[in-house]
């Protein structure tokens, strides 16, 4: 049986790290300030650090989660119990490219490409 990713191109750090920079900036661009530290600020320099952050007091990627299951990604999606969907008040990042971020977290979160 052919797993669901095998299709699609791969999914690497600097992606993920576009992806989240841009909606920051269009974030700040929409509200005419910087985020508060924990609240809105989604700012991760490796994919070690994303891996290790805890968003409203839940590990965002726990370890054998897949990747649309993660807080992270839930979060992103909708919204998880009592709190909105993220970035706070938006704007929001695409269904697709969320989908991109689960989709690098279900392959591993490789940060580049294998070296040949």
């Amino acid at each position: 049986m052919t797993q669901p990713n095998e299709n699609l191109e791969p999914v690497y750090w600097p992606r993920v790290k576009e992806i989240i920079a841009d909606i920051m900036e269009r974030w700040k661009e929409r509200w005419g300030r910087e985020p508060y530290p924990g609240i809105h600020e989604y700012y991760w320099e490796t994919p070690e650090d994303l891996r290790n952050a805890v968003l409203n007091g839940f590990r965002a990627i726990e370890p054998g989660v897949a990747g649309r299951d993660t807080h992270f990604v839930r979060s992103l999606y909708r919204g998880v119990g009592t709190f909105g969907k993220m970035p706070l008040r938006g704007p929001f990042i695409t269904r697709d490219e969320v989908d991109e971020i689960a989709r690098w977290i279900d392959d591993g979160m490789p940060e580049g490409p294998p070296a040949d």
